[in-house]
């Protein structure tokens, strides 16, 4: 599915990146939870809204650099379609590109309650969102990204674009920051 494409082509280009180097050989768990597509609209929504607080405007270089697709009319018509109902639970053979384990969110959490992953070898433990799809080609995904029971490397939600058929990273989006 599309979905899928997205998930990949995003894992891709984030586990590539610099600030997993001295992280490439641990295992990756993907937790099973999905979460919900709406949970990628309400951080853009933040981030678009914090932008635009205290009457900025933004002019068309920043809506090309900052990957305001949306507006709050927009915004608020996706909100009214999608429910936040946690529809996918993920598969091993979801992701191609990695060998990942799953992890279902309730043992995570019996995992970090219980401080038993001090006695566990460290691991990437990856929580992704099941992407929103815009059009045929602008989605959102979230993720974020941690060692087990230690610290999280990177939460943000990012504005994916569709390139030549394969989904590329146009700009991200924190509770409040754009970049």
């Amino acid at each position: 599915t599309e979905e899928k494409n997205i998930v990949n082509d995003f894992l891709d280009i984030e586990l590539a990146s610099e600030r997993y180097k001295n992280y490439n050989n641990l295992e990756i768990i993907v937790i099973e939870e999905a979460g919900s597509a709406i949970e990628n609209l309400l951080v853009y929504e933040y981030a678009y809204k914090d932008f635009h607080s205290f009457g900025n405007k933004s002019t068309p270089a920043d809506k090309q650099r900052l990957g305001w697709i949306l507006d709050t009319t927009q915004i608020k018509e996706l909100k009214n379609k999608y429910n936040a109902k946690n529809d996918y639970q993920w598969k091993i053979a979801d992701i191609r590109n990695f060998k990942i384990n799953i992890m279902k969110n309730e043992t995570f959490i019996k995992i970090i309650n219980s401080g038993e992953y001090t006695n566990l070898p460290e691991k990437l433990i990856l929580r992704v969102t099941k992407p929103l799809i815009i059009d045929d080609y602008n989605a959102f995904i979230s993720f974020r990204l941690g060692v087990l029971g230690y610290n999280t490397i990177n939460y943000y939600t990012a504005l994916m674009k569709k390139v030549n058929g394969k989904w590329q990273m146009r700009a991200s989006y924190w509770d409040g920051s754009v970049e």
